[in-house]
């Protein structure tokens, strides 16, 4: 018997030593790299008032979401985009669900007050919200945005909510989905606010001291933190009872988070999810089910956020521009036709409020906040100039001379 399984033990070392001289010998395969298929699109754009450069740029635009729409389910990603090889950072051009890696301008011409632009596009298959680099390319083109997470939060037990602007009894061991939350996300690239830093620092009033908050408080509020982007929210987990009388205990959490941009009020997402954890300990078993539900609700909060940002960078992008001192009604309705004919990027203004000399307008631009505000400041207008006073990620304010 002994011959026998020392028999069997030599065969089985024999073959395990076989098994890794093969793994080690054998040529490993080529990595993966996404699929990717290079497009010939035309683009055209009309040239309004002797304008080739705004003209040029549209047509590409044009160009290249032609070249997107040929292609398969794309984001587009574009760190490495170039343009006749002179290489373009920091820029995205976005449609449906892939990215164009990069391209190059083939030939372009004038005809009859038309730009025309051919483009050879390379455009890779991917999907945007598991590519690391994607989500930075696109955080970057927002000029690196910072978060600050004002998520409410009651654990089963607890008798209140917990939440740490205005709450002087906090609790910093118990802020289980807010630390989830972020974690998830600063894996990603995103930068947060540390609000351990900012509490006790901050006065706040009645209006901020709540489980929630009303969004002019919050802007109010977390608008002195530096940050540009809240998310607000409540996080209640709840002991459902024991399952099927066992001692386990369905330990439900429920999440409401909303995305806010503090600079333009916008609400740029909104996530709601209920996920469930069971469990002997209830309090042990809604820690649990809060962090579940932060795994899931920071995913798709990340999925949306990265979509609306993307879409913006890709343009047109939706800028609040305030202008100060205008004397007419008239002279504002003029003044939009020239910002939407003669401004680079510039497709289209709309009015959103005028008092007291002062208006508020909606530009939809090819570009950002900066590039309107360089735009208005450098390019002659006729009749008026304007002389830009603030300028954030979404808003620029200007008064008119």
């Amino acid at each position: 018997m002994n011959a026998v399984r020392m028999s069997v033990l030599l065969l089985a070392t024999i073959a395990l030593s076989a098994n890794a001289y093969a793994e080690v010998t054998a040529p490993k395969p080529a990595e993966s790299s996404p699929t990717s298929q290079h497009i010939n699109a035309l683009g055209q754009a009309a040239i309004i008032g002797g304008d080739t450069s705004n003209a040029r740029d549209k047509a590409v635009d044009d160009a290249l979401r032609k070249a997107v729409e040929q292609s398969v389910g794309t984001i587009i990603s574009s760190e490495t985009v170039t343009e006749n090889f002179q290489l373009i950072s920091d820029k995205i051009l976005t449609k449906a669900r892939g990215y164009v890696r990069n391209y190059k301008i083939t030939s372009e011409k004038q005809d009859q007050g038309v730009y025309q632009v051919n483009v050879d596009a390379e455009v890779s298959k991917g999907v945007l919200k598991n590519d690391v680099d994607g989500i930075l390319t696109v955080l970057r083109a927002k000029n690196m945005p910072r978060m600050l997470v004002m998520v409410s939060e009651q654990n089963i037990g607890q008798g209140d909510a917990n939440f740490w602007w205005g709450n002087k009894t906090f609790a910093t061991n118990l802020d289980a989905f807010e630390n989830e939350f972020m974690d998830q996300w600063m894996k990603k690239g995103v930068r947060f606010v540390d609000r351990q830093a900012l509490q006790g620092k901050m006065s706040t009033g009645p209006a901020i001291s709540s489980a929630e908050p009303t969004n002019d408080a919050i802007k109010e509020f977390a608008g002195r933190s530096g940050a540009e982007v809240v998310i607000i929210g409540k996080a209640v987990a709840t002991d459902v009872g024991t399952i099927m009388g066992t001692q386990m205990h369905s330990c439900r959490a429920n999440v409401s988070l909303r995305a806010l941009a503090l600079d333009t009020g916008r609400i740029l997402a909104t996530v709601t999810r209920t996920e469930a954890v069971g469990h002997v300990d209830p309090t042990t078993g809604g820690t649990l089910a809060l962090k579940k539900a932060a795994d899931k609700a920071s995913e798709e909060m990340m999925e949306k956020v990265i979509a609306q940002w993307s879409s913006e960078v890709s343009g047109p992008m939706s800028i609040t521009l305030t202008l100060k001192n205008v004397k007419q009604a008239k002279s504002l309705r003029g003044l939009q036709q020239v910002l939407k004919e003669q401004v680079r990027g510039v497709q289209d203004v709309r009015q959103l409020s005028f008092k007291s000399k002062v208006a508020e307008l909606d530009v939809e631009i090819k570009g950002s906040a900066q590039d309107l505000a360089d735009e208005l400041e450098t390019k002659t207008f006729p009749g008026f100039a304007l002389e830009v006073e603030e300028i954030t990620s979404n808003a620029v304010t200007a008064s008119l001379k």
